[in-house]
């Protein structure tokens, strides 16, 4: 077992975030069920890296964030990586992980810490707002790793949370 890390996953409100975590831990998630607003939740998985070790991971899944919200303070201390989510359904939630972007950048206690960017509901095409392209040029541009994934398909949430658990 490696070390313990800390991740704050954070997006604007229903766009999946606690989702992502239940059903990437669990396999649980059951598409379409009620959502329930969350204020905040720790996680705790183990994530087998890219160099085969087992990193254990405390995910600190944020409540979403909406007009006149910030991230609170204490998510920035001693985190060694964010997940950034937004629904590619929705112009406004990819905006407000560029706004998220730009306050960990202002704000992170040491120099390095990993991001990772999901871009979450790519099953539902004929809803899609935010432009994959555009959306991999900023992150290109940010230096962060995006990935666009579906919760209804637990295989496309494996890869970047191996890179996240790797690169921490």
């Amino acid at each position: 077992m490696g070390k313990s890390c800390k991740v704050v996953v954070c997006g604007q409100a229903a766009v999946g975030k606690t989702s992502i975590l239940e059903q990437l831990l669990y396999g649980n998630h059951v598409v379409g069920s009620e959502m329930i607003e969350t204020q905040e939740d720790i996680y705790v998985g183990s994530i087998e890296t890219d160099r085969g070790v087992r990193e254990q991971v405390r995910f600190y899944d944020t409540r979403g964030l909406r007009d006149g919200l910030e991230l609170p303070k204490h998510c920035f201390s001693c985190t060694d990586g964010y997940v950034l989510v937004y629904s590619t359904d929705s112009k406004e939630s990819f905006k407000r992980v560029e706004l998220l972007k730009k306050e960990i950048d202002k704000s992170k206690d040491k120099k390095e810490v990993t991001i990772v960017v999901l871009g979450n509901k790519c099953d539902l095409q004929e809803q899609r707002r935010v432009d994959h392209d555009a959306a991999q040029h900023w992150a290109k541009g940010e230096k962060v790793k995006l990935w666009e994934v579906s919760v209804a398909d637990r295989r496309t949430l494996i890869e970047p949370f191996i890179y996240l658990a790797s690169k921490m």
